[in-house]
């Protein structure tokens, strides 16, 4: 396993924001490496039943993370174990042996604004927020399915009703643009503790290369900063060349890098 980025810890304002965000679930299980973060609610949805490692990490092994990770996701009714990592270079032992084991490691970059005002579009009017009706709710269901790849059936209605039932009510927000009678590119906005993280950043395949999620974002930022915050943050894929050249251009630089690996719980 190789960890090509200089960067590699995340920043306290990310990891605060993660934290935070967190504990809008039903179960944070503190540990001395991290926590356990659970919601029954959700058993499907990896991100709400998982093992968040960011702190003290010296010599953690599998089976320290697993003594308290696996019976928690059990109770959960969780069937995949899933495991972040914000700081990758200490717990290289760990992605090691998950990796072996024939989990799937993957990379996010942590990409913050930099804060040069100057390099972000001005705001048009075809970016709007959403009201969270039905008819929106649809569209957004559309571009989680789409895009990021989430499962029709039960996945797609237990993330939606995650979306639905705790991250809107905590203050998550959408903006859009439409076309016609739906909203064809989306993002969300999500401010906790002063730090803003641009989520779900998607466009229906008929519309992209138009701009749109530059816009979207561009909007975003601009929200946030009037919402006087510390930080913005997204994550992005590194493979992706395109959005990442997208983000660079609107002024985000990459601080950080997340590992995380899913496989199915041991038995």
């Amino acid at each position: 396993m190789r960890i090509d980025s200089p960067a590699v810890t995340a920043p306290p304002p990310v990891l605060r924001f993660w934290r935070a965000l967190d504990e809008r679930l039903a179960t944070v299980r503190p540990t001395r490496w991290g926590a356990v973060v659970t919601d029954a609610r959700f058993p499907l949805i990896w991100d709400a039943n998982y093992a968040r490692l960011d702190a003290d990490l010296t010599g953690l092994t599998v089976a320290e993370v697993e003594r308290e990770l696996v019976p928690t996701l059990r109770t959960a009714g969780a069937e995949i174990e899933h495991v972040v990592v914000f700081d990758p270079e200490a717990a290289t032992g760990v992605l090691t042996e998950l990796s072996t084991r024939g989990h799937r490691l993957s990379w996010d970059l942590v990409m913050a604004w930099d804060g040069r005002a100057a390099q972000l579009p001005r705001a048009t009017e075809r970016v709007r927020p959403i009201a969270l009706g039905e008819a929106a709710w649809r569209d957004i269901r559309a571009s989680l399915t789409g895009p990021f790849g989430i499962e029709e059936g039960e996945p797609i209605e237990q993330m939606m009703r995650l979306e639905r039932e705790v991250l809107a009510p905590a203050g998550k927000r959408w903006f859009g643009i439409r076309h016609d009678d739906r909203w064809v590119s989306v993002a969300a906005a999500f401010v906790l503790d002063a730090v803003a993280y641009v989520d779900n950043v998607a466009t229906d395949e008929a519309f992209r290369g138009r701009g749109y999620a530059t816009e979207i974002t561009a909007a975003i930022v601009d929200h946030a900063l009037r919402e006087g915050v510390e930080t913005v943050f997204l994550l992005a894929d590194p493979e992706d060349r395109g959005a990442v050249g997208i983000y660079e251009r609107l002024g985000f630089r990459e601080v950080a890098r997340l590992a995380s690996t899913r496989g199915p719980l041991p038995r």
